[in-house]
Parts: C-alpha cells; sequence; structure tokens
C-alpha cells in the first residue's frame, strides 16, 4: 500500500493544499453514501487547490469580458444629435 503525501511543503511547513486534503480525509472517515456525494464539496476544494481550475476559468471570462468592452464601439462621443 502507498503511502500518502506528508503534509510538508516544499520548503518546510505546511503544504498550501494539506488543509484541504486534511478536511477531505476527515470527510471521507464519515462518508455515508457510496457515491462520495457528501465529501465533494470538500473533494472540490482540494483539487481547486492543486489545479485552480476555477480561477482560471474566472481568468479568462474577465479576460473575455475586457477584451469585447475595449472591442465595443463607444457610445455617445461626436455621432451627431442635437
Amino acid at each position: 500500500r502507498g503511502t500518502m503525501s506528508s503534509g510538508f511543503g516544499l520548503r518546510g511547513g505546511i503544504g498550501r493544499c494539506y488543509p484541504f486534503w486534511a478536511e477531505y480525509k476527515e470527510c471521507l472517515k464519515t462518508e455515508t453514501r457510496n457515491d462520495g456525494l457528501i465529501c465533494h464539496p470538500a473533494r472540490e476544494d482540494y483539487f481547486e487547490c492543486l489545479h485552480n481550475r476555477r480561477e482560471h476559468e474566472i481568468v479568462r471570462a474577465v479576460n473575455a469580458e475586457e477584451q469585447k468592452q475595449k472591442n465595443a464601439p463607444a457610445h455617445g462621443g461626436d455621432g451627431g444629435g442635437h
């Protein structure tokens, strides 16, 4: 049987994702369903810490909106009027 991560980061101390892993592991001890739904939020938090997928999605969405607004024609200006 393999061993799990020690929880120590590269420079000593607690690794940045270890608290999320510990929370997930504790949840699994009390998991009563075989499908893992009870601990799914803790698992998602742990994987987000590892891979930052949600953060990357948000950054992409913000960048896309900024680009969209940058490329949109300006309202008002001297386009005629009264």
